[in-house]
């Protein structure tokens, strides 16, 4: 039985970088390898399509060459087929998922997880959507499950993190983060999470300690830079918070939240012109961006 693969993307929210799912989809629809696997399973389909297992094995190549409703139309015959059928229910969540179809997708995972109670990427995905529709409290509850299967899930960690912040919570999004750290010592963002958490604490030089750790490991890092900015900004360090400023600017040209505090901290400097240049600046990426 083939497993569909998924891939974890990062995306911001709230300074506080979170992990979602989403189907690993190829590029295009007309990939040579997928044309010629979906033939197979056309083929071997046409000899026996009571075969549970050829319709999701199908629905997993529908799903990866980019043909959604395909893929929910083979994980759903193959669920008629067997209804006991896991892999069809979960890999049929994260297409829901994927098209935004929330209830659907908490659903198929609800589905998943009844016939396997200890699938923690189950709970784990329930939680993304839970947190997609806002709703925090049946996020956490799920993300501490998966936890609780798999005590070393660290993207579970994180996202449990990311809703204490949301609720302001620091004390206990900082302890998920740390845990994000200890299981990957070399995760930059976990890093920079928990600097967050200490931004919001007015813990600054631990802030800055760990995001120098995050630019360490990532020197592209700019949201990095820009917080440990602002670090050294609360700190009255206006020069070192400048600097950072700069790289992130560096990094990001468009960074019109780095724009707008280099000019707060030159205006503390009195350095009249070089604000307005950046507080212009960031109107004009604003506008036509």
């Amino acid at each position: 039985m083939i497993d569909f693969m998924l891939l974890r993307t990062l995306f911001s929210l709230s300074q506080i970088t979170r992990i979602n799912n989403s189907p690993k989809i190829a590029e295009s629809y007309h990939n040579t390898d997928n044309l010629i696997q979906l033939q197979q399973y056309d083929q071997f389909m046409a000899i026996d399509f009571q075969d549970a297992e050829l319709c999701l094995n199908r629905g997993n190549a529908y799903a990866e060459s980019g043909a959604l409703e395909k893929a929910i139309s083979d994980y759903t015959e193959a669920i008629t087929i067997n209804p006991q059928l896991v892999e069809a229910y979960y890999n049929r969540g994260v297409i829901y998922g994927e098209l935004k179809q929330y209830y659907q997708a908490i659903s198929d995972y609800t589905e998943a997880i009844t016939i396997n109670p200890q699938l923690a990427e189950a709970y784990y995905n329930r939680g993304v959507v839970y947190e997609n529709l806002k709703q925090y409290e049946p996020a956490l509850s799920d993300y501490t499950k998966a936890i609780a299967i798999n005590p070393n899930y660290g993207k579970a960690y994180n996202n449990r993190g990311a809703i204490y912040f949301q609720l302001q919570q620091y004390e206990s999004a900082l302890s998920d983060f740390t845990k994000v750290i200890t299981i990957n010592p070399n995760l930059a963002l976990a890093y920079s999470n928990c600097g967050n958490a200490y931004l919001k604490l007015k813990q600054y030089y631990r802030a800055i300690a760990d995001f120098t750790k995050a630019i360490t490991i990532n020197p592209e890092f700019a949201e990095a830079y820009y917080n440990r900015g602002f670090a050294y900004g609360e700190l009255q360090q206006y020069h070192q918070a400048i600097s950072n400023y700069t790289e992130a600017i560096n990094i990001n040209p468009n960074y019109i939240k780095a724009y707008n505090n280099r000019s707060a901290v030159y205006l503390q400097l009195k350095k009249y012109n070089k604000a307005i240049v950046d507080f212009t600046k960031a109107i004009i990426i604003r506008i036509y961006n």
